[in-house]
């Protein structure tokens, strides 16, 4: 087990023999912050400003952390007023396209920063990032690589990171026991997965061994544990959509295979379907899918007694090539916008330790922070432990940087799904993406 102390270890190991794994929820508190946020910028104008900060509306539609942050930011600058806007994630960058064409941009953004900093729709950070590291010398170091590298393009800072995830996989232990199948482990491979969705699906009682999904991260978690990738490259050497590589279609042809043999129901591929495996879950309608930290979070939460198992993805042939699809949100200041010195403290604010605890505890959105996998504030959760193993295997998913692209793979999984052979969906949108890799790069 890696990256965990050695306190940490020896705690697993008495509880695993005393007893297995439970997944009863980890005690919601409602405790105080605690540590002290950054210190105040002399410096800031002292003219009164709304300072428009625009948020996923997955990190505030339950919980005020963000709104008491806010409060926070204001008591100290009492010139400024806090506006929190919140939106569908996936409706953000056209959003932040459409404020920059009439000139009306918000000062903070959260979202994908790489991507958006590769479109042309951020400010880059550079100076307020040295200012930073003047004054505290951990400011960059604090941060996990792989989350500042998704705050990075072309070598510059575009942002800061807020969160890190990725996906792992969800059982529903009662299933197992009831068919008699052991659970998951480090060992489980997709021939011991295969078995298991065969055998926990019995349509007669409308339960299914898989939840699927059509969405293009969620399925890139699976290209990335059988090797592949989609865009490989960097913006200073160019870039290659690698669609139909040999990997990613033998990725979603055993995806489609899943629905095929009736092991898992053909995802609705409308709009968020990722949503929907989680809800036929709860429901004990299917035994196992792919979900993150959040998702461990929400059944915790909203249902203490669920037999919940969590293990890493199943081992394929990709062996140490194998991982599972980075997700990173950072918060970034849209190009043009009014109060820029202003949002950088903010940004500050949000990201800085006292807070990053609340936001695991209350939201189930883990910070980005070089002490997220050896923290004793998550040991209690036993649950949580192959989602920090697993971040030390991820990729970043990077396709969301050519949208158009990005839609020609999204139209492909869709098509897999309902009748066209994988090969022939994912050449057809290699030869569909590739013209959309060619415009220039900021």
């Amino acid at each position: 087990m890696t990256k965990v102390v050695a306190w940490l270890v020896i705690f697993l190991i008495l509880v695993a023999c005393s007893s297995p794994p439970t997944s009863a929820a980890v005690e919601e508190i409602d405790e105080p912050f605690v540590g002290q946020p950054p210190a105040v910028n002399p410096n800031i104008p002292q003219e009164q400003i709304t300072l428009e900060v625009w948020l996923d509306l997955d990190f505030t539609k339950n919980d005020s952390l963000f709104e008491e942050i806010a409060q926070d930011f204001e008591k100290a600058y009492p010139q400024v007023k806090v506006d929190i806007q919140s939106f569908v994630r996936e409706s953000i960058p056209q959003k932040i396209t459409h404020a920059l064409q009439v000139g009306t941009p918000p000062d903070v953004v959260q979202g994908h920063v790489y991507a958006m900093a590769g479109r042309g729709l951020a400010e880059p950070l550079t100076q307020p990032w040295q200012e930073w590291e003047k004054i505290d010398p951990q400011a960059r170091s604090q941060f996990l690589p792989s989350a500042m590298e998704a705050v990075t393009w072309r070598d510059t800072l575009y942002g800061v990171p807020l969160d890190i995830y990725t996906l792992v996989l969800l059982y529903n232990r009662r299933h197992f026991d009831e068919a008699a199948l052991p659970y998951p482990d480090a060992n489980y491979d997709l021939a011991a997965f295969s078995k298991a969705a065969a055998a926990l699906t019995n349509p007669a009682e409308n339960r299914y061994g898989l939840g699927l999904t059509s969405d293009p991260w969620h399925v890139y978690a699976w290209i990335a544990d059988a090797g592949g990738d989609l865009l490989v490259g960097t913006p200073e050497t160019g870039f290659n959509l690698t669609l139909n590589s040999r990997n990613n279609i033998d990725a979603l042809r055993f995806l489609t295979q899943m629905a095929e043999a009736g092991y898992g129901q053909r995802p609705t591929t409308r709009p968020r379907d990722y949503e929907d495996p989680r809800k036929q879950f709860l429901k004990g309608q299917i035994s196992m899918y792919l979900g993150g930290p959040g998702d461990i979070h929400l059944i915790q939460s909203t249902d203490p007694y669920f037999p919940l198992g969590v293990a890493q993805l199943p081992k394929t042939p990709a062996a140490d090539n194998a991982a599972s699809v980075l997700g990173s949100s950072g918060l970034f200041i849209p190009r043009g916008a009014r109060h820029q010195e202003v949002a950088f403290e903010f940004i500050k604010w949000v990201t800085s330790d006292r807070y990053a605890i609340p936001m695991a505890r209350r939201l189930g959105r883990y910070p980005a922070k070089t002490w997220l996998q050896t923290s004793p504030y998550f040991a209690e959760n036993l649950l949580l432990i192959p989602f920090f193993n697993q971040l030390d295997a991820v990729r970043p998913y990077r396709l969301d940087r050519f949208p158009k692209a990005e839609q020609a793979f999204a139209d492909a999984v869709k098509k897999s799904f309902y009748g066209t052979e994988p090969a022939t969906a994912l050449r057809e949108a290699q030869r569909l993406g590739e013209p959309f890799l060619k415009d220039d790069l900021p």
